[in-house]
C-alpha cells in the first residue's frame, strides 16, 4: 500500500509537508516552518524513524525550516539517507529575496555538520524507493527575473500502482509555462496535483488544464482557502477562490486540503 500524508500546519501560517510511504520506505518533502518540525519527527518516527530521500522543492523558509529544525533537535531520533534539492547560486537568491537568505544559510549549515549526503536534481534525473518512483521534469533557470524564488522550484513527477502526483512547489506563472514547453504531455498528465502556490498566484490555468488532474492536493490554510484576512469570504487579495474556481471546471474528483487536518491519501486506488 502506497500512501500520502499531506501533514497539517503546526500554525496558522502556510507551508507545505508530505510524507510519502511505500512498503517500508519513506519520502519526505519540503517540511513546513521551524513549529513543524517536532509533529514531522513523529511521523517519520512512525514509519521507523528512516527517510529514504527528502526532497526540497525550493529555498523558501516555509517549506525548509523543519528540515533545520529537525537536525538541529531531533538528529538523534531519525536517520536521513539524502537530501535532494537544487537552489539557484546564493547570489540570485540573495539578490531576489535578501531578507530570507539567512534560512537557507541556516540549513546550509545544518547538512554540513550532520555530514548529510547532498544531491543536486537536474531534469531527467530519476530515483527509485520501494514502489515510488521519482522523476525530475524541471529545475532553476536563473533567467527567470519575475518571483524568482517561487520560480526556481523543482517540479518532481512520482509515480506508483500505475498513479501519478505532479508536486509543483510554489511555481509561478513563468515556471509553470517553462515546464509546459520543456517536457513531453504524457509527462505532465497526472492523476493527482499538489496545487502550486498554495493554491493562488502559482501557475496559470493551463498548466491545470494539462495535468488534467482527478485529485488536488492543497497545502492552504483555512484563511487562504477562503481568501479571508478577517473580513469574510473573498475579501482579500489572494486568488485561491479563482484558483477553485478553474478546478470546479475541470471537474476534479476530490479535494484535500490541509484547513482539514492532516490528510491521509491512498496513492494507487480510487477514492469513493
Amino acid at each position: 500500500m502506497n500512501t500520502i500524508y499531506m501533514l497539517a500546519s503546526q500554525s496558522t501560517v502556510q507551508m507545505m509537508s508530505f510524507v510519502l510511504v511505500s512498503d517500508g520506505h519513506v519520502i519526505v518533502i519540503d517540511g513546513g516552518n521551524t513549529c513543524d518540525a517536532d509533529y514531522l519527527c513523529s511521523y517519520i518516527r512512525k514509519f521507523g524513524g528512516k527517510v529514504d530521500a527528502w526532497f526540497l522543492t525550493h529555498a523558501h523558509s516555509d517549506h525548509i525550516n523543519a528540515l533545520s529544525s529537525l537536525l538541529e533537535r531531533h538528529s538523534d531520533e531519525v536517520t536521513i539517507d539524502g537530501v535532494y534539492f537544487n537552489f539557484p547560486s546564493d547570489e540570485y537568491l540573495k539578490a531576489a529575496e535578501p531578507d530570507g537568505f539567512v534560512h537557507v544559510e541556516k540549513l546550509y549549515c545544518e547538512l554540513a555538520e550532520h555530514k548529510l549526503r547532498t544531491v543536486t536534481l537536474h531534469k531527467g534525473d530519476s530515483f527509485k524507493f520501494g514502489e515510488l518512483y521519482v522523476q525530475v521534469l524541471l529545475e532553476p533557470d536563473e533567467s527567470i527575473r519575475r518571483n524568482e524564488v517561487n520560480n526556481s522550484s523543482v517540479v518532481l513527477r512520482i509515480e506508483a500502482d500505475n498513479r501519478s502526483l505532479l508536486v509543483l512547489g510554489d511555481l509561478g506563472v513563468e515556471g509553470g509555462d517553462r515546464l509546459l514547453a520543456t517536457n513531453p504531455r504524457e509527462l505532465i498528465k497526472a492523476d493527482y496535483v499538489q496545487m502550486a502556490h498554495h493554491g493562488q498566484q502559482g501557475v496559470g490555468k493551463n498548466v491545470y488544464e494539462a495535468i488534467d488532474p482527478d485529485y488536488c492536493l492543497w497545502p492552504t490554510p483555512d484563511w487562504l482557502w477562503e481568501n479571508n484576512a478577517g473580513r469574510g469570504y473573498d475579501t482579500h487579495i489572494w486568488k485561491t477562490i479563482v484558483t477553485r474556481g478553474w478546478m470546479s471546471e475541470l471537474g476534479i474528483k476530490w479535494h484535500y486540503i490541509m484547513k482539514d487536518g492532516t490528510q491521509e491519501i491512498p496513492f494507487g486506488e480510487e477514492k469513493e
